[in-house]
């Protein structure tokens, strides 16, 4: 993806074209995420081990640490991480409960 560096942008259009291309690859990015999440699913074994609370926790700490590292408010970040790991639980709990039971 080709981008503008922030201060070529000569007018609004020019910088909301730019988000718009950065958000289109966030998109692709979670898109992506999203096909490891589904297939994690064959490594688990209940909905313990789907939940993982220990996991969830350690995964939004990183993100919050990676997100100060970056100058951002950490704490949005971190919401945006609980609920994208949410959505993730519910996702792996439909896939889980239409697996097949060894």
């Amino acid at each position: 993806m080709k981008l503008k560096k922030p201060e070529e942008c000569l007018s609004l259009e020019d910088v909301r074209n730019e988000i718009d291309k950065i958000d289109k690859s966030i998109i692709s990015l979670f898109s992506e995420r999203n096909k490891y999440v589904e297939e994690i699913v064959r490594f688990k074994y209940d909905s313990v081990s789907i939940i993982a609370e220990a996991r969830k926790n350690q995964v939004i700490r990183q993100r919050r640490k990676w997100a100060e590292e970056r100058g951002l408010d950490a704490e949005t970040f971190e919401k945006i991480y609980e609920l994208l790991i949410e959505s993730n639980i519910k996702q792996e709990l439909k896939i889980f409960k239409t697996k097949p039971k060894k």
